[in-house]
């Protein structure tokens, strides 16, 4: 890869474009998947932009911690699910929007692994 395509692009793939290796890339973890295709992402916010309103629709409800990087509130903010937030790692409120919520055909809870403002651990 190297020889055929130096050591970088300078930029991410939505601003130098999509590449054949990004290609091949997809093809082999569709393969290995045994998917019909495969999207990668070029960063983790432009995933979280882009599942929520793929998987929530309006008869859905999202659960998102309040502290949460702002790529998952901009992806929650895309989708048209009834959103609720719970305070930052607040289990019982937690618990209180989940029953709250019971008559959503599906609830997901939307939440960091390690919380980057603060480093607290879901």
């Amino acid at each position: 890869t190297l020889d055929s395509h130096g050591l970088g692009l300078s930029s991410v793939r939505f601003i130098c474009g999509t590449q054949d290796i990004h290609k091949q890339l997809e093809a082999a973890i569709s393969s290995f998947s045994h998917t019909e295709d495969t999207i990668l992402y070029p960063s983790c916010f432009d995933a979280n932009a882009g599942l929520f309103e793929v998987i929530l629709g309006p008869e859905d409800a999202v659960l998102s911690d309040s502290n949460n990087h702002a790529s998952i509130i901009d992806g929650i903010r895309l989708c048209k699910a009834k959103r609720v937030r719970y305070a930052h790692c607040d289990m019982a409120e937690l618990e209180s929007a989940l029953r709250a919520s019971a008559s959503a055909r599906t609830r997901l809870i939307a939440t960091d692994g390690v919380f980057s403002m603060d480093g607290d651990v879901a």
